[in-house]
């Protein structure tokens, strides 16, 4: 056991990722540089990369809607000024100073390079979103691809007319509802799929006109798990909806009844972790899908050969301290990487290759701290490089490096942490703008959460004519929404029914009922 230098908890390092580290360790002119076993837990591991990564909260920017606050030491630019011919990140190109850490100098580098003020890909009117792509018309929606008039939400795949809603996939006409496919026209619905029409449900499948329901397959018009007529359920839902707090309550209290899969895990194989689906050997990871041989992986599609990663997309491979990337290979400790190979302590590259400690890089081969070398330069230099980072090779980029404080990111909603407790590990922290705290007056409300002042937009007005306006601002609906899943953390327990053990998300001390596969297959199908 290894004790962990930033939170001081023990934790091993399996023989199987000491094998990984020798299989990902890079070879420059013909020396492989091995890289050491980390020094820190999993989850401090996962702090460090994801306290890179801002997907919620969005600012005034020099008159830009931005990720980075107004009083971000980086040059923050538009889309088309990024990514117009009139710049290239090439001259700002420096030479490797052997007397300074080689973390300061990216640092530098990073700092004189502009950043575009939000990341998304071909999106119509979609000016508060980010990490979105091909989508129409949506409103402070994020991490989010082929969407259409969908507000208040994360992770919004091929769906249409969305509110306050999370990991959606193929559906439409939704609010309040998390962790669903291939849905429509269903209220405060979770766990479901292939459903439609209904409203306070979790754990349905195949199912129409269902109220107040957990636990169904296959089943259309039933109230509270029981089956009523079309005229008997059209009574019943009235009268619940005219008693919403009430309704939410009984809610409440059968979702905490019903029976629970010890996992959401589906068609995966040798795998642990939580909302894998069709994945082999994936160990301790966690919204995958179609994915193979990984560990310790945060949000990936098609990825294969990943330790400690996270934001993985389009068939990444071979892949190591990395957060954010596209189609990469062979890349090592860096953030932001898109369609390119053999990358090293590099950030914001595209369609690159042979890269060590780069930033903002388009179309380049054979780059140290953005200069271009020959390759028989490259392959010499950095070995040197290397071997002056000494110790901090094999360490990723430090907190303090970070463009965001740490409750601003991901990190925070993965692994929360008091203010105190953030800056005692070397992050920052952003204390709350006193302007957006104001009493609530006229179209202003105030959370009765947080205090924070919010608005109503004219299409949330619009969907909610039958509803009560919410009470709580975006963000702490959306941090209410994501306490309906577990945390990353996984625990062996027994199974509820037959005792079996069982790799759970649910801790032991907990009170559902968690079953296995075969005892959960055979209770709810």
């Amino acid at each position: 056991m290894k004790t962990c230098t930033s939170c001081q908890s023990p934790f091993e390092v399996s023989p199987e990722e000491v094998a990984f580290l020798e299989k990902v360790s890079p070879v420059y002119g013909g020396r492989k540089f091995a890289i050491p076993e980390p020094e820190k837990c999993p989850d401090c591991r996962l702090a460090e990369r994801t306290v890179q990564r801002n997907e919620q909260f969005l600012y005034n920017n020099g008159g830009k809607i931005s990720l980075y606050h107004s009083d971000s030491p980086f040059k923050i630019v538009s889309h088309e000024e990024w990514w117009s011919e009139n710049w290239d990140a090439a001259s700002f190109a420096r030479d490797v100073d052997f007397s300074r850490s080689f973390f300061e100098q990216i640092q530098e580098l990073n700092l004189q390079i502009p950043r575009v003020n939000l990341i998304q890909v071909s999106n119509e009117n979609c000016p508060y979103t980010t990490g979105t792509a091909y989508s129409k018309n949506c409103y402070l929606i994020n991490c989010s691809e082929n969407c259409e008039d969908c507000f208040y939400g994360k992770l919004i795949q091929s769906s249409k007319d969305v509110m306050d809603s999370a990991f959606i996939y193929d559906s439409e006409f939704l609010y309040e509802c998390f962790y669903v496919k291939k849905c429509y026209n269903c209220r405060y619905v979770y766990y479901s799929q292939n459903s439609y029409d209904c409203g306070f449900c979790d754990n349905m499948n195949r199912s129409s006109n269902c109220f107040l329901c957990t636990g169904l397959t296959g089943k259309e018009y039933h109230f509270m798990n029981q089956p009523v007529s079309k005229e008997e359920y059209a009574v019943k839902v009235a009268a619940a909806m005219a008693d919403l707090a009430g309704t939410k309550a009984k809610f409440d209290e059968m979702r905490a009844a019903r029976v629970y899969k010890y996992a959401n895990i589906v068609s995966s194989e040798n795998s642990t972790g939580d909302f894998l689906t069709n994945c082999k050997n994936c160990k301790d990871s966690y919204d995958l899908n179609d994915s193979e041989d990984c560990k310790y992986v945060t949000v990936g599609v098609q990825v294969k050969d990943l330790m400690d990663c996270s934001n993985m997309y389009i068939k990444p491979e071979l892949a190591y301290q990395v957060m954010g990337t596209i189609g990469i290979y062979n890349v090592i400790f860096s953030t932001y990487i898109f369609n390119s190979q053999n990358v090293a302590y590099s950030q914001f590259c595209y369609n690159s290759k042979d890269l060590f400690g780069c930033v903002g890089l388009r179309n380049k081969q054979y780059c140290i701290l953005n200069k271009q070398y020959s390759k028989e330069e490259y392959e010499a230099l950095v070995p040197r490089v290397i071997e002056m980072m000494g110790a901090d090779f094999g360490r990723f980029f430090p907190a303090a490096h970070s463009a965001f404080a740490y409750n601003e990111t991901v990190a925070n909603e993965y692994l929360p942490l008091t203010r105190e407790a953030a800056l005692a590990r070397g992050y920052r922290w952003r204390e709350k703008d006193a302007r957006e705290y104001l009493p609530a007056g006229g179209d202003v409300l105030a959370c009765e959460d947080c205090g924070k002042n919010y608005k109503l937009i004219p299409q949330e007005v619009l969907r909610l004519k039958d509803l009560p306006k919410p009470a709580k601002c975006p963000d702490c609906r959306l941090a209410t929404r994501m306490r309906l899943r577990n945390p990353h953390k996984i625990y062996t327990r027994s199974c509820s029914k037959c005792s079996g053990v069982i790799n759970s998300t649910f801790s032991p001390d907990r009170a559902e009922k968690v079953y296995c596969e075969k005892c959960y297959l055979a209770e709810v199908y």
